[in-house]
């Protein structure tokens, strides 16, 4: 309720205007005037606006009282609750469809009329928050190119806001069947629409769907519906242009398209590229191979056969070009086998780690019975992995720890393994020489060796060849070190 409410009596009857006037100021009420005719209201209610009402039917002058509450809703609507003594079904029928917000026979108690007048200020407050709050929420729909649609299922009967109607290039002035409306929507999109707006589902389901619609000399425009069941087998929905987002993916998707498509033809060119290039870098090994074993071996005949003449110096000439020839030679022979390795079709297979390891161990122990060695493999460690390539990272990692743990009184290596957040993780760990971590890097690239020859022998391949098996098995591999304490080669395979 609201105390100080102002409201206007019209009544001609000076001593009914009067007690009323009276009985309102009593109740907390602010009566600016009593008015006594139809023209006399409207002027008062333009000049003061009040918050209501109190309206007899029979006034002084042409209009009565349900002519001018017609009049004031067409104007300046304001609650009006009729006061009036006549109750004939005619007058009732006029008086409902000036839509009041109370009818009162005469006489009536001062309960009644307050309770009226308190109902009808809610009602009235209550209606004008919600015709704000529609105004607010058809300004965002507008400005979103929204409009609003109510489905009655059971009656066939649609009505779209005049936003809606635009959207759809329907007309604004009429309810259509859903048979009408699909008319619009594109043939390849009207089945998918249609199985969603069936109102022969009980119950209605909520849903959102994008569709075409149809306009004659216009590109495409894309809509979506955003519907929710209603009570009494009703949906209510929000359409929505999305003609700019969704031509706006489509472009992506051809850009996407043609990427994907500049990429393969690259990758193609790419991969023949680099076929031709392991053709000739294979062809260029093979045929280098017999004249630097030539050299090697016209060198060492050299120094057998002519070494008095040759002296001192030449024989020493000779066979640093006879030792250069042979190290070119496993070279060769290491680049031949990379780009074997890189060229061979992998056949994944359940690989027994522990017994490639233990084969290996055992071979490097054989190769050197004088040396002291304890060489431990974990045992039950498995893999997918091609069963030759590994055994080739295996071979390649237990003979580097070999190698390098030469100057050890014991040579000591251990092959096992671990599980952290990238999966298993398989090892080889040495006691050997070590090197410094700032070198790590340039341990798997081809031809770079952290030692001289002359202090441990080796092509610098084979480590390269590790690395370029791991990474075709999808893992990859790392090592640590402390230098003179050893190092430890990891990898991982997620083949």
């Amino acid at each position: 309720m609201k105390p100080s409410a102002h409201i206007l009596i019209v009544e001609d009857e000076g001593i009914v205007a009067f007690n009323l006037q009276q009985r309102l100021s009593h109740m907390g009420y602010h009566v600016p005037a009593v008015a006594v005719s139809g023209n006399e209201t409207l002027a008062l209610v333009s000049k003061s606006r009040p918050d209501l009402i109190l309206m007899d039917i029979h006034i002084e002058g042409s209009m009565d009282g349900i002519d001018v509450a017609g009049r004031i809703n067409e104007t300046h609507p304001v609650p009006v609750i009729y006061l009036t003594a006549y109750s004939e079904d005619s007058t009732l029928e006029r008086a409902r469809q000036t839509r009041p917000y109370g009818y009162l026979i005469k006489p009536f108690s001062e309960r009644e009329l307050h309770a009226t007048i308190q109902m009808a200020l809610e009602r009235h407050s209550a209606e004008k928050a919600l015709a704000e709050s529609q105004q607010l929420l058809q300004q965002a729909l507008d400005a979103a190119q929204m409009g609003t649609l109510e489905f009655d299922c059971d009656a066939d009967h649609l009505r779209l806001s005049p936003n809606s109607a635009l959207l759809l290039g329907q007309p604004q002035d009429r309810a259509l069947t859903f048979a009408e409306f699909l008319s619009n929507v594109d043939e390849a999109d009207r089945p998918a629409f249609a199985v969603r707006m069936d109102g022969s589902h009980t119950p209605l389901h909520k849903f959102s769907q994008e569709f075409r619609v149809l306009h004659a000399g216009q590109d495409d425009r894309w809509l979506k519906i955003d519907a929710s069941p209603l009570p009494g087998h009703r949906l209510s929905g929000i359409v929505q242009n999305i003609t700019d987002r969704k031509l706006a993916e489509i472009h992506l998707s051809e850009l996407n398209e043609r990427l994907e498509q500049q990429v393969s033809e690259r990758t193609s060119e790419l991969q023949q590229s680099l076929r031709e290039l392991e053709t000739f870098t294979y062809s260029a090994a093979h045929d280098l191979r017999a004249p630097i074993r030539a050299i090697a071996g016209l060198s060492t005949v050299m120094i057998e056969d002519y070494a008095i003449g040759l002296g001192d110096q030449g024989t020493k000439l000779l066979q640093t070009m006879g030792s250069s020839a042979s190290r070119m030679s496993d070279l060769i022979d290491a680049l031949l086998e990379m780009s074997r390795l890189s060229r061979s079709a992998m056949n994944l297979t359940e690989v027994d780690i522990s017994q490639i390891a233990s084969e290996s161990g055992e071979a490097l122990m054989a190769s050197e019975p004088g040396r002291r060695a304890v060489i431990t493999v974990a045992p039950g460690m498995k893999a997918l992995a091609d069963d030759t390539l590994l055994r080739c990272v295996i071979d390649n990692l237990m003979r580097n720890a070999w190698k390098y743990s030469a100057k050890k009184d014991t040579t000591r290596i251990l092959v096992d393994s671990f599980v952290n957040e990238e999966g298993t993780v398989f090892f080889v760990r040495d006691e050997g020489c070590g090197f410094d971590m700032k070198f790590a890097e340039r341990l798997f690239a081809p031809f770079n060796r952290l030692h001289n020859q002359t202090e441990f022998s080796g092509s610098g391949i084979g480590l390269s060849i590790v690395k370029r098996i791991v990474s075709r098995h999808g893992g990859r591999v790392w090592a640590t070190s402390v230098p003179g304490e050893g190092s430890t080669f990891c990898f991982t395979l997620q083949a």
